[in-house]
């Protein structure tokens, strides 16, 4: 039975704005397996509330790192084939730096930012009804606030939030270095972490300390050039 798999719609110029999103088809991509796209407007619908899921044979599963073990673990699918022990350790760690520190600076200058959130805000809600156009974003971005509080980044100031992205970003930039892919001549499961996160740095419309971060790297940009050759090649700007 083909794997059904919840998203949200492409946009900024990049497969998906949503870094775990990206992650999840790639994750796909890189198991081989076959499967079916459906895009979601509301996270609410999901079976957590937040996207991406899969159903795969009447089971479904949310969260990308559940999506990564139930590949792994249905399919016999190894991401991280080639890789040491200590490679798939410090994968493991700079994986967890970028979902559990990155990708909350991100949410920030997205939702927070006053120059990104009109930008934000018309992305996802411009569509909506008038009546409820100005009520939904508030109620979302007063979520995301919360969300951003008690992960704890929420609290610091806004030159300290964005000196953790930087710092995060230049880690993964001398990590690359000037290998094809993060660990050298072939893709793995860091990859399709590490790529989608840089992608969304570097979204031209989304200006910031965190996209002049990324365009300082000059690894960065062929870097994204190179994934997205590989695992969406017929993706249209």
């Amino acid at each position: 039975m083909t794997i059904t798999y919840f998203q949200f719609q492409s946009g900024f110029g990049v497969p998906n704005p949503s870094p775990f999103c990206m992650k999840g088809e790639i994750l796909l991509k890189m198991a081989d397996v076959e499967y079916a796209t459906e895009i979601i407007d509301d996270p609410r619908k999901a079976p957590k509330g937040k996207l991406p899921y899969l159903i795969d044979s009447g089971a479904e599963i949310a969260d990308t790192a559940l999506i990564k073990r139930h590949l792994e673990t249905k399919y016999g699918v190894d991401f991280n084939t080639g890789l040491t022990a200590e490679e798939r350790a410090i994968s493991h760690a700079v994986a967890r730096m970028i979902e559990e520190r990155l990708y909350w600076v991100m949410l920030y200058s997205r939702w927070i930012d006053d120059h990104n959130w009109p930008i934000i805000k018309n992305f996802w809600f411009g569509s909506m009804p008038p009546v409820i156009r100005n009520l939904v974003p508030m109620i979302a971005q007063k979520q995301v606030k919360s969300g951003l509080q008690a992960h704890g980044i929420g609290r610091h100031s806004v030159q300290d939030i964005y000196a953790f992205g930087i710092a995060d970003l230049e880690a993964l930039s001398v990590q690359l270095g000037q290998k094809p892919y993060m660990f050298g001549e072939k893709p793995s499961s860091l990859d399709a972490t590490a790529y989608p996160i840089i992608a969304n740095s570097l979204v031209d419309e989304l200006p910031g300390p965190l996209l002049d971060a990324a365009k300082s790297h000059a690894n960065f940009l062929p870097y994204i050039q190179r994934c997205e050759a590989l695992w969406f090649p017929d993706f249209k700007q």
